[in-house]
């Protein structure tokens, strides 16, 4: 008897086991006119193929169903009805349902079952109806867009999806156009915050960074950020007593934040040190200095530093920092500008150009 409820508890812990592991997302719904067609299920190879991964036959009363193992990672599917798109959010194990006609596939329906979706078919919607426009009402279009769909969306799979739209045979956002490349750098802080690793994020931010090199070597300067949709590209780093402090946790409360790349230790730093905190005693409590060094002594860094009154932080790879790959900087010492609303607004020339600047 107790060798049987041994057994029986097994096969029950393994078929839990089974089941827990066998992760699937659900598409069902209508099309209703499409009775006895095949609804493909497509997934993006991120070659901009599309490849099919599951179909299912419309049946006599326009209903479908289609499951298929969830994505490690959020992605974008898409349905297809011959040569018309749906396309679909999905992040883990959710189910959308879905209701059209064979006729309006593509270009009215109704997607429910999570916000992603929802927000998904508002967008393509509202792109659908859309006119072509100057370059500047497509530009006043755009800052719409992205305030709707991706300023909040935390690196969400839908962020991506806008950002990459083709419309009109060109992308919607263009990152070779400089008024663009901002909205790029945006989504790509969202998912280093929110979703560090996801592919996505790491493809945004190849092509922000290569935008941002193209132009400045176009027009002979180092980096100038653009950035009045961006908010902070994130560090999170080691004071002097060991404690992680995240530039995130300074900026947008109220007043200016200065980001500072340096060197404790070199010849220059003392002077170069002073000089900055002439200029922050000048505003006792109306900015905030966050610096960043990328000294190997750790001990000769923490010395240095302990004798400065705002934010010192330590990073560890030195010049191989990611801080240092984010900003695109080249040069020590570098300068950034926050202002008092959290915005990336500027990089100074040189202390004294932020003197100007603040």
């Amino acid at each position: 008897m107790k060798l049987h409820n041994i057994i029986g508890g097994a096969l029950l812990i393994s078929g839990l086991l089974v089941s827990c592991t066998e992760s699937k997302f659900k598409i069902k719904g209508e099309i209703y006119g499409a009775e006895g067609q095949s609804v493909v299920l497509e997934k993006s190879d991120f070659h901009g193929r599309w490849v099919a991964v599951d179909s299912a036959k419309v049946g006599s009363n326009g209903e479908f169903s289609i499951k298929s193992d969830s994505p490690a990672s959020p992605e974008v599917y898409r349905l297809s009805l011959g040569n018309s798109f749906i396309y679909l959010p999905i992040d883990s194990i959710e189910t959308l349902s879905l209701s059209t006609s064979s006729k309006d596939f593509g270009q009215n329906y109704t997607l429910t079952g999570t916000q992603q979706a929802e927000l998904m078919t508002a967008f393509e919607k509202e792109l659908l109806s859309l006119e072509k426009k100057d370059s500047t009402s497509m530009a006043e279009f755009k800052k719409g867009v992205y305030s709707k769909y991706i300023k909040d969306g935390e690196g969400s799979i839908l962020s991506y999806y806008v950002l990459t739209k083709i419309f009109d045979n060109k992308p919607l956002y263009d990152p070779s156009d400089p008024q663009d490349v901002k909205y790029y750098t945006a989504v790509a802080t969202q998912f280093d915050n929110y979703r560090p690793g996801d592919p996505h994020g790491q493809m945004v931010k190849d092509v922000s960074l290569s935008a941002m090199r193209k132009r400045n070597s176009n027009s002979g300067k180092k980096t100038v950020m653009e950035a009045q949709e961006l908010k902070v590209i994130d560090i999170a780093l080691p004071d002097t007593k060991g404690n992680i402090v995240k530039l995130s946790d300074a900026v947008g409360k109220g007043k200016p934040v200065v980001v500072v790349f340096s060197m404790m230790n070199e010849s220059e730093s003392p002077i170069f040190n002073r000089e900055l905190a002439s200029i922050y005693n000048s505003r006792p409590g109306a900015i905030e200095i966050y610096q960043v060094s990328f000294d190997a002594g750790q001990y000769e860094w923490r010395e240095a530093a302990g004798n400065l009154p705002w934010i010192n932080v330590l990073d560890p790879q030195g010049t191989s920092s990611s801080a240092l790959r984010d900003y695109n900087v080249s040069n020590l010492p570098a300068v950034f500008l926050y202002d008092a609303n959290g915005d990336l607004v500027d990089r100074p020339a040189s202390l004294q150009d932020l003197k100007k600047k603040l």
